[in-house]
């Protein structure tokens, strides 16, 4: 069973912190995507760029610049990873790398 894992967090706390310590939340991520790779696992995951150059179209045809969530917590990436079981992907989500702010939506991917 696949499920996705969107990662929100603070990004505005995030940009604020040194080039290093952003670096090593990086770091931890690829180690984080290594390991779920060895057991393997299949994932995929991607880094967002800045909401502040998000686009968001309208049904009705209308376009305005993002960010448009009045919310501290913006999307800033994701994961997608086969898990056995809900508790599965629960356990898999408190292994992901910390970040400021970070929440973890778990959605799974009907098949």
């Amino acid at each position: 069973m696949r499920y996705l894992f969107l990662l929100w967090g603070d990004e505005a706390a995030e940009l604020a912190l040194p080039g290093a310590e952003r670096q090593a939340i990086v770091e931890r991520h690829m180690a984080f995507t290594r390991t779920i790779r060895n057991e393997g696992r299949v994932v995929s995951g991607e880094p967002l760029g800045p909401s502040r150059n998000a686009l968001i179209v309208r049904r009705n045809g209308s376009v305005t610049d993002g960010p448009y969530l009045e919310t501290k917590e913006q999307l800033g990436g994701f994961y997608l990873i086969d898990c056995r079981d809900a508790d599965d992907a629960a356990a898999v989500a408190a292994r992901i790398p910390a970040s400021p702010g970070l929440t973890i939506e778990i959605r799974e991917i009907p098949e």
